[in-house]
């Protein structure tokens, strides 16, 4: 079992961002498990890998695992703590190698702070230090295709988005009908991006909600893209059901806010 030496807040240091493309913290037993964090893993790709490795970390005190795992290299560590094993995954291209050193140091800080009397939200904290949120992003607009604009997330000094944000969504999600009736809706093309003269707003579509991201830059990074899937991904999960029954609630998204920061510095 995982020994925590001082549980006083000091002795948390947060490490220097690592290089991977994803982390997880999983607390498990053998009928259950419990998703502490997870940031740049996808909630799919995450489930397959508690589903793989959830019986070997449950047989053993504690211990280390490496394997490749179709483009990804995958990283387990796992350790006992009460009545329960704390699980840290990590996830990298297959031809890129974290540092083994930095990955075993911040595993166990971790476990620690999650063992302790610490807030999780220091988890929260360690993890996106560790992985670093992409910038670049200037604005967020999360709206159904009927019109609804269901989350907004402004960079301050935009203050003319700030100022019009529920137009804006109304346009959006107007040209884009309007783009569908010139296309097509049966085509399978749909409108990818607004430029301007030096901002663009790439734009996805899934399930009826439209995703609209400014970005300050001619060609998104491929981290940017990266992100814009997994926050889509996200959303799904988090409102899958209660857009199925959507009542006009808007509130109900400001819990989307923490995801948003967790990938993007707005």
């Amino acid at each position: 079992m995982i020994e925590i030496e001082n549980n006083s807040q000091d002795s948390f240091e947060v490490p220097a961002a690592i290089q991977v493309l994803g982390i997880s913290l999983v607390s498990m037993t053998k009928n259950r498990y419990s998703i502490v964090f997870n940031k740049g893993i996808s909630c799919s790709l995450l489930k397959d890998l508690i589903h793989l490795y959830r019986l070997e970390i449950n047989s053993k005190e504690e211990g280390k695992i490496i394997d490749l795992l179709g483009v990804y290299t995958v990283n387990i560590h796992f350790y006992s703590a009460e009545n329960e094993k704390i699980a840290v995954f990590y996830i990298n291209e297959k031809d890129k190698l974290a540092n083994y050193a930095d990955l075993c140091s911040l595993s166990r800080l971790l476990v620690k702070t999650y063992c302790s009397n610490v807030s999780h939200s220091k988890i929260s904290q360690i993890c996106n230090k560790a992985i670093p949120s992409a910038k670049g992003l200037s604005a967020l607009f999360v709206i159904s295709t009927t019109g609804h604009t269901l989350f907004t997330r402004i960079r301050n000094d935009k203050t003319k988005l700030l100022e019009n944000s529920i137009q804006i969504g109304g346009f959006l999600s107007a040209i884009l009908m309007f783009s569908n009736e010139i296309i097509g809706k049966n085509s399978g093309e749909n409108l990818q991006a607004i430029n301007f003269e030096n901002q663009q707003f790439l734009i996805t579509v899934e399930e009826g909600i439209i995703f609209a991201y400014l970005i300050e830059q001619s060609r998104p990074s491929e981290v940017i893209q990266r992100y814009m899937e997994l926050l889509k991904e996200e959303f799904f999960e988090l409102y899958y059901d209660c857009l199925k029954d959507f009542n006009g609630d808007l509130n109900q998204f400001h819990k989307f806010e923490p995801i948003v920061e967790k990938y993007f510095s707005i």
